[in-house]
Parts: structure tokens; sequence; C-alpha cells
């Protein structure tokens, strides 16, 4: 498994119009990606941050994503608000409580 974290920072005020372009991709694009697993996106209350926390099967369906045109042409307006720190993760071990 394979963790991509995006931290976006933003001016405020335009932290609704970010989290619409970063929905809307994955509704429309991610999502059909081979590979895709899930996509979590987390909001600081001063309206400034987004963190766009996606997991993918492996790091070929990440390579294979990022070099997709369709979803660079897709994430074109969300680079014009903000250029975002990307970093990658493999998982190391996850935590749930019992059941």
């Amino acid at each position: 498994m394979i963790a991509v974290i995006s931290t976006f920072t933003i001016q405020a005020g335009r932290q609704q119009e970010l989290l619409d372009l970063l929905r809307a991709n994955a509704e429309d694009v991610l999502r059909h990606q081979p590979g895709f697993v899930t996509m979590d996106l987390l909001i600081t209350a001063d309206g400034t941050t987004v963190v766009n926390h996606a997991r993918w099967t492996d790091a070929a369906a990440v390579h294979a994503m990022m070099a997709d045109a369709a979803v660079r042409s897709r994430m074109a307006p969300v680079w014009a608000i903000s250029r975002p720190a990307v970093q990658q993760f493999t998982l190391s071990s996850s935590h749930a409580p019992d059941e």
C-alpha cells in the first residue's frame, strides 16, 4: 500500500474552491485509475491548508496516474491555486480499535 500526501497552502477564502476541484477530480478521474484505493481531504480551521491523503495499491499505480494526460489536465486549475508539497509513503503498519 502506498500513501501519497499532498499539502496545499492557499490564500484564506479559497479553501472551498480548492476542495471542490479536488473532489471533482477524485470523482471524475482518480477513482477510475487502476490501483486507486481511497482519498481523504483534510482542512485546517483557518482556511489556509488542504491535505490530500490518497492511498494506492503500489508505486507503479501512482506513477501511471501521474503520467496520465487526463489527470494532468484536470490538475491544472488546482495548480493555478496552489502547488502542493507531495510526499509518498509505504504503509508500515495500520491500527484500528477492537471490534
